[in-house]
């Protein structure tokens, strides 16, 4: 594989931010792990229920009232930014900042409205009334620091950035502990919003140091301004609401034809998926996103970015997640509890289908880059006309592991689809060092999944485990050597 100088400075900038932002998952995960097992002590998996349940309420009545601005946000202020027009800029900033305040005092509105009907429809109780009805403090909140952070993700302050999600992360962590050991199951909605509150604070102080001047700009000028990033907006909501939707269906599906120990294992498996591997996936997020929107009249400096942040993804996640297959019921153990045992089958498949999802996401963000708003939404709608039913006859017939099983076939059918589109619309494609690397690692990676139920002793299956993951250690050094240092 030869490389040039301009793919190699490429390489190295999709490497430092994933691992910048690396080390602040790092620093979250050492968090999370320390409020993970305080939750899972005192509230069980009835606590974790009950607390996945809101979040995911949470998520879904921002998506519908915040109209995709936390997204849409991020591709207009690095395109406004990098035409180095400071009072153009400005202006964005402040028109985007009226829409949030409007859309967040919306979403407050909203979730009051509906706290009787979610707490019933929910737990088919009138005992979360008032909870749900805290939590539209929370919905606010969520508005104005995903609005600082798209400041900071539009111009790239990524040490700026970096630091906020650190010290958001610490002080909701220092806020939010005690209403868990001193309210319990009570405490969960107080919880929530003193965590919200940190990070809406802390993400304010880094948003505030970016260059602005004053600009006077009245409202019917601040609805036109902001208009066609609301526009594209609302296109990433809808997606961004069928995820929830999705997610939403599920838990209460599992809450209603299961129990809520299984609603709180299947929180708790996601959990660990989503926040262990977020390293990479938050570098595409944070990075990546509004890397790709600088270049998005290029599209093969767009093909370059993307097959260099698949690469790179791929390199970094098949270590982390071999090894998190092997010794996941340790990691369970030690996140949370004896009682949480039951994830290992659904969260070694979800770890698995990990690869895929990673791959399929670097080729995504191409839409999102180039505006093109109802391609995006019919992908995603796609996707989650697949997602949920899979999702629910998995349970049905399996159980949690079902949805394991669901969640790779998904991603799988995602990645070729997505990757065809990219294809047709805009001569995009994946490389060969790309599907190279991809496929060796699934390989390990499916090998081991598969093959563990058929070892005989712990010692084989940990035995043999340990030698993949020196395996594919060696491997990704390899390439990342090639990539970042030849």
């Amino acid at each position: 594989m030869n490389i040039n100088q301009s793919e190699k400075k490429g390489y190295q900038t999709t490497f430092k931010a994933t691992s910048l932002f690396g080390g602040v998952q790092v620093v979250t995960i050492l968090i999370g792990i320390f409020k993970s097992k305080l939750v899972a002590v005192w509230l069980g998996t009835t606590g974790f229920g009950i607390m996945g349940l809101f979040n995911t309420s949470i998520s879904l009545i921002s998506s519908i009232t915040n109209l995709g601005l936390q997204s849409s946000a991020v591709r207009e202020i690095a395109t406004v930014s990098a035409e180095n027009d400071i009072l153009k800029f400005s202006q964005l900033i402040k028109a985007i900042s009226r829409w949030v305040w409007f859309t967040g005092l919306f979403g407050v509105l909203v979730t009051v409205c509906l706290s009787p009907w979610l707490s019933r429809l929910i737990f088919n109780s009138d005992k979360f009334v008032i909870s749900f009805a805290l939590l539209a403090i929370v919905v606010l909140l969520t508005g104005l620091y995903s609005n600082h952070y798209a400041l900071l993700r539009g111009t790239r302050k990524l040490k700026s950035m970096a630091l906020a999600n650190v010290y958001g992360a610490l002080v909701g962590f220092i806020c939010s502990v005690p209403m868990f050991y001193f309210f319990r199951e009570s405490g969960i909605a107080y919880a929530l919003v003193f965590s919200a509150l940190s990070i809406t604070l802390v993400s304010y102080l880094y948003a505030r140091r970016i260059k602005t001047v004053k600009v006077n700009q009245t409202f019917k000028e601040s609805f036109v301004i902001g208009l066609p990033t609301v526009k594209l907006g609302f296109m990433m909501a809808l997606s961004n609401i069928s995820v929830l939707f999705v997610q939403f269906i599920v838990k209460t599906f599992i809450t209603q034809y299961g129990s809520l120990t299984d609603a709180g294992l299947y929180e708790a498996s996601w959990a660990i998926n989503a926040q262990y591997l977020g390293l990479v996936f938050t570098a595409m997020s944070k990075d990546y996103y509004p890397r790709l929107s600088q270049v998005s009249g290029d599209n093969q400096k767009m093909m370059s970015a993307v097959n260099q942040q698949g690469e790179i993804a791929v390199l970094i996640l098949a270590p982390m997640i071999i090894a998190m297959v092997v010794f996941l019921p340790f990691v369970i153990n030690l996140l949370y509890s004896g009682d949480f045992m039951d994830i290992v089958p659904m969260t070694k498949w979800l770890l698995v289908g990990s690869i895929l999802k990673a791959g399929s996401w670097a080729i995504s963000f191409v839409f999102l880059a180039k505006g093109a708003g109802k391609i995006f939404l019919f992908n995603e709608l796609g996707f989650k006309c697949v997602t949920l039913p899979s999702y629910l006859l998995g349970y049905t017939f399996a159980g949690l592991l079902g949805i394991g099983y669901a969640f790779v076939f998904c991603y799988f059918s995602y990645f070729i689809w997505v990757a065809f589109v990219a294809f047709k619309r805009y001569k995009i494609n994946y490389s060969s060092a790309f599907l190279k690397v991809l496929l060796i690692t699934c390989f390990f990676l499916f090998f081991y999944a598969v093959s563990e139920s058929f070892f005989s002793t712990t010692f084989l299956r940990y035995f043999i485990g340990c030698i993949l993951i020196l395996i594919i250690c060696f491997y990704s050094f390899l390439e990342l050597k090639k990539r970042l240092i030849n």
